[in-house]
């Protein structure tokens, strides 16, 4: 973890020490996690295991109002950050957790609002251990997630290498070249854990390598040349796209783009799905069911066996379509229009390196959706809506395309269409 190096025999010796330190009536209580560096939180995480009290990984990266609102919220009795654990004004709560096995509380992003914390038991993600390995080769050595650990995908790589006893690589700040170096230095087989703006940067880093045998990528959806680039980069490695989220945990897989290129991907063997309020195209909205689910929100009443996530999407045998999320979905000229499904296609296009479609208001259709792309200043736009057509309705089609430097990005290395729609709205595109 960057310049820290852990033997498993020290981390426990780190552990042990530090939960010994720890109040004897940590049982069964929450203590947030905000450290900065991810050696020292995976130490105090299992230290606050150790005493079967519950790590709330939060992560240095919000504000100390954000923060104090969460503890109070929840009445959280202790913070452990970088210097060292502190007590709230909130006393401690004796009362056993009502989720058996629990095993952290995680936050959502919060882009719209305070986070939400979501609880995790042991064996939701035991189930989903198992499910990764079905995947992956059991003689890789090394497993290396780069973002931020309080992320869910990097949270779930340390855990899982920990799980097998396998070798972690995690990063503070985030550096792919550094990461690559520290594999070819390491000479170990190894599995890279991205999100899409990694995967963008570990092509135009061009940093051959041997040892990266397997790629797991957890968010947007690679576009066929993408792939391809990726591929020649990594050329022993095997490329497989997850579509999931925090609350379901892994829900489909295309593996090496053997599924069709408009969709994500093969449902696992242990999901159960279906779609609600269908309509006419046999469109709905996504519940998904499996051993691999949350508990349930911090703070809310228990949750359905069937989790939301917030999609559209369609089914053809085994194959899932996304279409979009339920916010997004336009309507346009009363057509129902999903952002997701343009996007994919714009990104098919060889020169256009990624797109997002943002909403303006119209007077007579209701909506129109305008296309922001990041790619060449000549861009044939008459070529890209022809093609366009013959793969979408005419509605679907953007009414403007509009080249932009660059385009705001999540922590999970997606387009935010939320910020990209709040600066088209404030004039930051032209």
């Amino acid at each position: 973890m960057d310049d820290v190096t852990l033997t498993y025999e020290t981390l426990w010796q780190h552990v042990q020490k530090e939960s010994e330190m720890l109040p004897t009536n940590m049982a069964y209580q929450n203590v947030m996690l905000t450290h900065t560096q991810t050696a020292s939180f995976i130490v105090a995480y299992l230290a606050v295991l150790v005493r079967q009290g519950v790590p709330c990984v939060l992560g240095p990266q919000w504000s100390t109002e954000q923060r104090d609102a969460l503890i109070k919220l929840h009445r959280v009795p202790y913070v452990w950050g970088d210097e060292g654990l502190r007590s709230t004004s909130y006393e401690p709560s004796h009362k056993a957790p009502t989720i058996p096995h629990l095993l952290h509380i995680g936050f959502t992003s919060g882009t719209t609002g305070l986070p939400k914390g979501f609880m995790r038991d042991l064996p939701s993600w035991i189930a989903s251990f198992k499910v990764n390995d079905t995947l992956l080769d059991a003689s890789t050595q090394t497993y290396m997630a780069l973002g931020p650990y309080a992320h869910s995908l990097t949270l779930y790589v340390m855990i899982y290498a920990l799980w097998h006893g396998k070798t972690f690589i995690g990063q503070d700040r985030y550096h792919m070249a550094k990461g690559l170096s520290y594999i070819a230095e390491l000479q170990q087989t190894c599995a890279l854990f991205l999100v899409p703006t990694m995967v963008y940067d570990g092509i135009h880093l061009g940093q051959h390598s041997q040892w990266v045998r397997h790629i797991f990528i957890s968010g947007d959806k690679l576009s066929s040349s993408r792939h391809i680039q990726l591929k020649t980069v990594f050329p022993e490695s095997k490329i497989d796209e997850f579509f999931g989220t925090s609350e379901a945990s892994f829900i489909s897989v295309n593996r090496n783009q053997t599924a069709p290129l408009d969709s994500v991907g093969r449902l696992f063997p242990n999901v159960t799905v279906t779609l609600r309020e269908q309509d006419d195209a046999g469109i709905g909205q996504l519940f998904v069911k499996s051993p691999m689910t949350f508990s349930g929100y911090l703070g809310e009443d228990a949750i359905d066996e069937w989790i939301a996530t917030g999609d559209f999407a369609r089914i053809e045998k085994d194959v899932l379509y996304l279409q979009g999320r339920v916010q997004d979905r336009l309507i346009i000229g009363g057509k129902n229009v999903y952002p997701a499904v343009i996007e994919q296609h714009l990104k098919q296009w060889p020169e256009i390196v990624d797109a997002v479609i943002v909403r303006r208001p119209h007077d007579k259709l209701g909506e129109l959706a305008i296309a922001l792309y990041i790619g060449p200043e000549q861009l044939d736009v008459q070529a890209v809506r022809n093609w366009l057509l013959s793969r979408v309705s005419r509605y679907e089609i953007p009414s403007k395309f509009i080249r932009v430097a660059s385009l705001p990005y999540t922590a999970s290395g997606k387009v935010s269409r939320k910020m990209a729609q709040t600066c088209y709205e404030r004039g930051d595109f032209q």
